[in-house]
């Protein structure tokens, strides 16, 4: 079995925390009506819902059931030095992607196109950013951005009062998200992987897929960096409102490929000659114990 993965022993996420995720975190923190959500959260036991939701409806994967789907989640938990490996769901969607819901206990669900459609690594950057996601602690704030329309209702003058929480809510969900794409690499350690996943959630048609132009992505990337950063950052605020759930994948992409090159990056990866961009992947990876 092939086993060329960095394991990080004693990891902390704030060695990979995005500053946008930081500054969004310190934001929000100091909004008012913060800890009422959470309470709510608690005392209505909203994260059972959730949970119960998803586990009556799609396919638990575990060792015995799903062995190699498992071993990708169990293997991004080693690798970001997560101790408990969450469970883990199986939905027909055909979207390349996943979610993480829950706090105390938290659970990924994955979708189907997931597997049928991204190679080994792609699906380790994808499971490795849910496992982000947990190992930043940012679950319980995930839940509150999830239900915080459920909440309104609480808070005297209805949405008007809410606004400025669900205003930082949402976009500091947004910001996570970078924090969460750097466990993705993290656990892929692998950069066209990252790439390629990021140009197929984009819209790249399945017919292409043997096609992608890495590069010509990369420079759409660096074009959309090269944005007046003031002015993109106010717009990204001001459609946080709309309760998107994601940062525009370009601009994801974007911030991925400039931390790629940091010293943190490379402190973490230790970067070899096999991880520049160029290399051609084989979906011949198997993941080991």
């Amino acid at each position: 079995m092939i086993r060329n993965k960095k394991i990080l022993t004693g990891l902390n996420h704030t060695q990979y925390e995005h500053p946008f995720d930081k500054a969004a975190l310190n934001a929000l923190e100091g909004t008012p009506g913060l800890s009422l959500v959470g309470n709510f959260i608690t005392k209505h036991t909203i994260e059972r819902i959730y949970t119960v939701q998803h586990t009556g409806s799609g396919l638990k994967v575990t060792k015995d059931s799903y062995p190699k789907i498992y071993e990708y989640l169990e293997y991004a938990c080693r690798i970001l030095d997560i101790k408990k490996v969450p469970d883990l769901y199986l939905q027909w969607n055909y979207n390349i992607n996943a979610q993480t819901v829950g706090s105390e206990n938290p659970i990924i669900v994955i979708n189907s196109g997931l597997i049928d459609l991204c190679d080994d690594d792609e699906i380790m950057f994808v499971i490795g950013h849910e496992c982000g996601h947990i190992k930043s602690n940012h679950m319980l704030y995930h839940m509150m951005a999830q239900v915080i329309n459920m909440c309104i209702d609480m808070i005297p003058f209805g949405s008007i009062a809410a606004a400025p929480l669900q205003y930082a809510l949402y976009y500091w969900d947004r910001m996570s998200e970078f924090t969460a794409d750097r466990a993705g690499l993290l656990c892929c350690q692998n950069k066209d992987a990252a790439v390629r996943a990021f140009m197929k959630m984009a819209g790249m048609p399945i017919k292409h897929f043997n096609e992608m132009n890495h590069e010509s992505f990369i420079q759409q990337a660096k074009d959309f960096k090269m944005l007046d950063y003031n002015a993109m950052n106010k717009a990204i605020k001001l459609i946080a409102i709309a309760d998107e759930s994601h940062p525009w994948t370009v601009m994801r992409a974007a911030e991925l490929l400039n931390w790629m090159h940091t010293e943190d990056a490379n402190v973490l990866l230790q970067y070899k000659k096999q991880l520049s961009f160029g290399t051609k992947i084989k979906n011949k990876f198997t993941i080991g114990k």
